[in-house]
């Protein structure tokens, strides 16, 4: 017992061992081999097996409370004393739902069992030791831990390998990790160096080594581990993520890889991260849940009445025998008391139509039917892209039309994420870059020195290959002269003559260190060439011609491969390059005339000056145009990198560097130890690089570790956000005063930038002597090769490295806005949302961006909240409040004329959020917050992104939606009640935690006020018909058994009873929740302030439940009461029973059309079904002789009925009688008290009466007439005719006093009629699906 209760040792070792399996005699499966606990690679995403399935699927569906109720009441009914229907008929319902669940759940689980076994099926080559050392095909489901598998270019890596070799001579491969992760660009992996093999050569059957690594995790970007060189562990060599290729990526840009098997099967991290969409529930679905309780609590006070009913009427009778239609076992069970006990039972089995059993399925139903028609909105569409939007939560779509609050991301989500190098600042100098024709050039956040309208539009950049894979160099870059001058002597020497510890400044250093820096300091990939590997499918050696490896090297021109000249001639985009002299840094230069390739996007003969050349910079032709290069090396670089395509994670670095490579400071290929670039005076070199320290939002840097290849001085170089550099900047910036102008320089350049909404990096230098960098290298190795804390250690040993930086300088970076973003934006606003922003950038850049979307504006006071201290912040904030409270309580005097109500928008930065976060803080904020309309939140870290979402839904109780397309909006899309990830240039992270994925940020525009409003629109009334269903069916037995004497019977048949719910009225209110729309979408998008129906809950109140209820009673009164005094000389049971039946099928379904808006072929065909299958269902049964129920069955009934002429007049007298005041409260609202939706019903009217008319009217012109009419077709202007018409006619009415919206919204629509042609003008789709959207 002491060790089942240490639960601590239940937990197992937090390593494992992995030994090579062709080191063992042994199979992977005998007893005794240390690899056999290890999952092996074959992979199950069933649930179900087929012994399995109906007792697992069962155990599941009786999770749900209604399930468990429904599964009691059949047991009610198999008890004799208590039965109230036959046991048969009482199934039907229960066995219905668990059916149709079940056949839903098989099907599901059918096609997850052929996608695991096609996966398992697939094959690969494995490494067998027993056969000749050979690779042999074998499917994955075979594959174990500790095998070595050997993979070729674009293979699917089929386990979590340790990458052993590589073709690669460096050991570099690279892989694409868009299965695990979504994202396009390539990561780069390296296989694992330090290894002693026999003969110094690696061999799969020399990898004789132990390897040491974590448990199976789910953590994708986390991996420690170590080597065992000897069977002490003395001599061991660490393993980090850089060293492990998961399973789900694709090899890319390298010829062959060999690796063992670490993780395999449901142990590997892409299986570990898999998850099907997360179950949330709607704001909807928890306030049926509380009017499922008033059900319960209405269910157990009828039973209560009746139960005492049969009490005290049976306690009237002193003798059981008197009672002749009540059977009783014998005299001495005869106690009222006992009686009620056992009929409070029988009318639990008689009302149990009081809670609605198809409610929950039916829901799924419509909701799975509602996002299939919102993935197929062509509206939502990016063909760009080819991208739908994606539904992964399939019970929130409600939840869509309901949103109160939306919180949302910068970069990459209202921008492009696309970046352009736009302006930088060196040593404290400021290169703008502006086009020399035109200064006042407008980019569209803002920035005067955008090139956007020269050189690209927004349909090219939308056209760009995925995964950030562009040509070197940039052919709309405006070049600075200076940069270029002091660029063309940029050489090993120069580089190396550079010391800035001396106390005066070398500028021209400065900027060779400056663009140096931009070319290596990065992990931007260079694609050259395809690749092939010499072993086949089958595992068989080729006999290839090998390629020498200086292939690769420009400098080796005499060792050129015919392979390869072949592979580049046959490139279809590139020309064949210039053959040329190699270029040594002691040529004399000259000057080389090559034709220059016409620019399209720019007229020459308008602007003269931009096309002079300086002398010593000749035109050249490359794939993108015409660019200009220093000198013959120059030239000869640019022909060169016509083949070469950057591949960057970052988009940030991938404009860094085609913006160096633009400069002729060309990064040409990199490797683990290597970077090699060109240098405009020297040609292609090498610099040996010694470390990388990748960039983490906790240091907010990166930084490369090189050695100079001439000094061989050890040189860090270090990019990052500005306060991230400069507050790690050496002390003589704050002592001298030459360096104190440099830095305040570059931080005016710095501001400036962000006022033009540009993103900024700063970049720093530090020459390292040999003694310290080999005492830190010795603790960072330290850091790499510890298994428990390791990022910690590593953050810690990467911040002492980067201090007493030297400052170079700092870029601005243009990420253009989204188009549409100002709109939506807009929109959202007008609909009552309040929009947050949570970003990382700066806040002058944040301020710019958000005046440019429309999130704040001129009418907007702005309150910016900086502080230092928690004191301080605490200060701020109750000055605003206060500040707010004394101008909403200015009094107005009656001669002044009404004042606008003050708009306030809040820009707090990440310290300022950091203290206004903390507890005793945070409501102070909200209220703050709450009182704006906006807010802006800076340099937020993902953390402060997830805190300020939960703090907003959590204390506001509101709905909230966050928005982002990166790894760093995860948190608060997941802490979000509805989170949408945008499929951007970041990858796909946010897009897999996401409940919604959609393409672009103006789709949110349509996903909100259209389908948010329709689906919350056609849940709720859906949910408010169905309880009036089951209500005015209980409640009409209930009258009938104050006539009966409480004994329990019923006057219907109970097939009639339990095919009442699941076949008479069941399929018209889930076609209507599908299909049935109150407005057209033109109407929702071009007001916005419709969509305040849905986060103000006016379809679905507190009140609608009793409304219903109230209705329901009334409704079954007057169906019960009709009957029985319409059969005042008498009837039987059954007829009585049938009569009473008919008129309530029909009341539903004729109360189903009143409350339907608009009425189309589905639904008036499933109306006709409905009630055409009830009838022949009465007539078909009633002509069987069945004793379901007791005392006597209804044969030949529903005939008998139907014949005589009463039946009809009180079908029909009951039906009128019963709907007449609802149909009443209709037209009386419609006409003098509508609502906001009913006005907006009116002008649609208007408007097609309009559109009638004026269709009229032009069959009486004649045709020439159309040649003067200005309204052009929606395909050639653009705009929608319909929504344009629409608009026109509400002014029309507006004029006439028609109809008058609520909160300006004529006014709005006016100013957003044409703003929003863009969605409207794109073609809907057919038949059902345009009905439905």
């Amino acid at each position: 017992m002491g060790n089942f209760l240490n639960r601590s040792n239940r937990s197992g070792p937090k390593f494992r061992l992995v030994v090579p399996n062709h080191t063992l005699e042994e199979s992977v499966k005998s007893p005794g081999h240390p690899n056999r606990d290890f999952a092996s690679n074959g992979i199950k995403t069933t649930k179900y097996s087929l012994i399995t399935f109906l007792p697992k699927n069962l155990f599941e569906q009786f999770h749900r409370f209604a399930n468990l109720y429904f599964l009691f009441v059949v047991a009610l009914n198999w008890v004799p004393q208590v039965q109230a229907f036959g046991k048969e008929i009482a199934m039907i319902p229960i066995l219905f739902v668990l059916t149709v669940t079940s056949v839903k759940d098989a099907f599901e689980d059918y096609r997850r069992y052929r996608s695991d076994k096609k996966v398992n099926g697939s094959t690969c080559r494995v490494y067998d030791h027993s056969e000749k050392h050979e690779f042999h095909l074998k499917e994955w489901h075979h594959i174990h831990v500790g095998d070595i598998i050997h993979l070729s270019c674009n293979d699917i890596i089929p386990a979590d390998l340790l990458l052993l070799k590589s073709s690669d001579q460096q050991g570099i491969c690279h892989v694409e990790t868009m299965n695990l992760d979504g994202e396009t660009n390539l990561k780069q992996r390296q296989s694992v160096s330090g290894i002693n093999y026999e003969d110094g050569v690696y061999k799969a059957r020399r990898f004789k080594y132990t390897v040491e690594c974590d448990q199976p995790n789910a953590e994708i970007y986390k991996f420690n581990g170590k080597v065992k060189m000897s069977d002490c562990g003395d001599q061991i060599v660490p393993l980090n993520q850089n060293n492990i290729l998961l399973r789900g990526c694709i090899m890319r840009n390298t010829d062959w890889i060999e690796g063992l098997v670490v993780y395999a099967g449901a142990e590997t991290k892409s299986m570990m991260n898999n998850r099907n969409p997360r179950y949330k529930r709607s704001k909807l679905e928890r306030a049926l849940n509380r009017d499922v309780i008033w059900c319960v609590i209405i269910l157990l006070f009828l039973c209560f009445f009746c139960a005492a009913g049969s009490a005290l009427w049976l306690g009237q009778y002193e003798d059981s025998t008197a009672i002749m239609f009540i059977p009783f076992e014998s005299s001495e069970q005869f106690n009222p008391y006992f009686q009620a006990f056992i009929v409070f039972f029988t009318y639990i089995i008689i009302f149990q139509s009081v809670i609605p059993l198809p409610l929950y399925v039916s829901l799924e139903i419509i909701k799975l039917l509602q996002v299939y028609f919102i993935n197929q909105d062509l509206h939502l569409y990016h063909e760009p892209s080819d991208k739908r939007v994606e539904c992964r939560a399939l019970n929130i779509t409600e939840d869509l039309g309901q949103i109160e609050y939306i919180f949302s991301d910068k970069t990459g989500t209202l921008t492009e994420n696309q970046m352009e190098f736009k302006s930088c600042t060196i040593g404290g100098k400021n290169y703008p870059h502006v086009p020399e024709f035109d200064e006042d050039l407008q980019s569209d956040t803002g920035s005067r020195y955008s090139l956007a309208n020269i050189s690209r539009n927004s349909a090219d950049v939308l056209k760009r290959k995925p995964g950030n894979l562009q040509s070197a160099v940039m052919d709309n870059l405006k070049m600075e002269t200076e940069i270029q001058r002091e660029l063309s002597n940029m050489c090993l020497r120069s580089l190396g003559s550079i010391d800035v510890n001396v106390t005066t400044l070398n500028h021209k250093n400065q900027v060779q260190e400056f663009f140096l820096l931009m070319a290596i300091c990065n992990t931007v990939v260079v694609s050259l060439h395809p690749h092939e590997d010499i072993m086949d499918s089958e595992g068989n050696v080729e006999s290839v011609i090998s390629i020498p490896a200086s292939v690769n090297n420009s400098n080796s021109q005499n060792h050129e491969n015919p392979i390869l000249r072949e592979r580049y001639t046959k490139l279809p985009e590139t020309p064949a390059p210039n053959r040329l002299a190699p270029i040594h840094p002691d040529t004399q230069r000259v000057k080389t005339t090559l034709p220059p390739i016409q620019s399209q996007s720019l007229d020459r003969e308008k602007f003269p000056r931009y096309t002079q050349r300086l002398e010593y910079m000749p035109k050249i032709s490359t794939p993108t145009g015409s660019v200009t290069g220093g000198s013959v090396a120059g030239s000869s670089i640019r022909s060169d990198m016509s083949r070469t395509r950057y591949e960057a994670e970052s988009p940030d670095e991938l404009a860094l560097v085609r913006a160096a490579s633009t400069y002729n400071c060309c990064l040409k290929g990199r490797t683990v130890k290597s970077v090699t670039v060109w240098l405009p005076a020297e040609g292609e070199v090498e610099f040996e690089v010694l470390h990388v320290l990748t960039f983490d939002s906790t240091r907010k840097r990166m930084s490369i570790i090189v050695r100079h290849p001439l000094t061989k001085e050890i040189i860090i170089y270090t990019k990052g956000a500005d306060s991230a550099v400069l507050s790690v900047l050496s002390k003589k910036y704050k002592e001298n005063e030459e360096f104190k102008i440099m830095l305040q320089n570059t931080e005016k350049h710095i501001m400036e930038y962000a006022m033009q909404g540009l993103r900024t990096l700063c970049m720093a230098k530090k020459t390292i002597t040999r003694a310290d960098y080999e005492r830190w290298a010795a603790d960072h190795l330290t850091a790499e090769s510890s298994l428990e804390d390791r990022e910690e250690k590593l953050l810690a040993s990467a911040c002492r490295i980067e201090e007493d930086l030297e400052l170079l300088g700092a870029t601005g970076i243009e990420d253009k806005l989204q188009e549409g973003v100002p709109e939506t934006i807009a929109a959202m606003r007008d609909a009552g949302i309040k929009v947050w922003v949570l970003t990382g950038d700066k806040q002058e850049t944040a301020i710019q961006i958000a005046y440019s979307s429309q999130l704040f504006n001129s009418d907007q006071q702005l309150i910016i909240v900086n502080a230092e201290t928690k004191e301080e912040t605490k200060d701020l904030l109750e000055h605003h409040i206060k500040q707010i409270h004394r101008d909403e309580k200015t009094p107005q005097t009656e001669s002044s004329p009404p004042a606008k109500k003050h708009l306030y928008g809040l820009v707090i930065d990440g310290k300022t959020l950091f203290h206004a976060l903390d507890a005793d803080l945070e409501k102070m904020f909200l209220l703050l917050a709450g009182k704006c309309n906006s807010v802006i939140c800076c340099r937020s870290s993902p953390i402060q992104k997830g805190l300020v979402v939960k703090l907003a839904r959590d204390e506001l109780k509101v709905l909230t939606l966050a928005i982002g397309d990166g790894a760093n909006d995860v948190a608060m899309i997941q802490m979000a009640d509805v989170g949408i990830g945008i499929s951007g240039q970041e990858g796909m992270q946010a897009v897999m935690a996401s409940d919604f994925a959609i393409a672009r940020f103006h789709f949110l525009e349509r996903m909100l006020l259209v389908h948010g409003h329709y689906c919350y629109s056609r849940l709720a009334r859906f949910s408010i018909f169905m309880f009036y269903k089951s209500l005015v069916t209980t409640m009409m037995l209930f009258w009938y058994n104050l006539y009966s004497g409480y004994s329990g019977n019923t006057h219907i048949d109970s097939l009639f009873l339990m095919g009442h719910h699941v076949l008479f009225t069941a399929f018209p209110p889930i076609v209507s929740g599908i299909i049935d729309k109150d407005l057209n979408a033109e109407t929702l998008i071009l007001y916005p302030e419709l969509y305040k129906v849905g986060p103000e809950g006016q379809t679905y109140t507190r009140l609608s439940f009793l409304i219903i209820f109230l209705d329901s009673v009334y409704q079954s009164v007057c169906i019960h009461f009709v009957c029985y005094f319409g059969y005042f000389e008498g009837v039987g049971i059954w007829e009585f029973g049938t009569t009473m039946m008919v008129i309530t099928v029909l009341t539903i379904l004729v109360h189903y059309i009143i409350e339907t808006f608009r009425l189309m072929w589905p639904q008036w065909l499933t109306l006709i079904l409905s009630f055409l299958i009830f009838w022949l269902f009465g007539i078909i049964i009633d002509s069987f002789f069945m004793t379901f129920d007791h005392p006597m069955t209804p044969y030949w009934v529903m005939m008998v009925t139907i014949s005589k002429p009463t039946h009809f007049l009180m079908v029909a007298l009951g039906t009128i009688t019963a709907l007449l005041p609802r149909l009443i409260v209709r037209i009386v609202q419609q006409t003098v008290f509508p609502d906001v939706i009913m006005k907006a019903q009116q002008m649609e009217k208007a408007q097609e009466e309009a559109e009638e008319n004026r269709h009229d009217n032009s069959r009486t012109t004649s045709p020439d007439s159309a040649q003067n009419n200005p309204r052009k077709d929606s395909k050639d202007s653009g705009y929608d005719n319909k929504a344009l018409d629409m608009k026109h006619d509400l002014e029309d009415t507006k004029q006439n006093g028609q109809v008058e919206f609520e909160n300006g919204a004529s006014k709005n629509g006016e100013r957003n009629g044409h703003i929003r042609q863009r969605q409207l003008s794109n073609p809907p789709t057919n038949g059902v699906a345009e009905t439905a959207t």
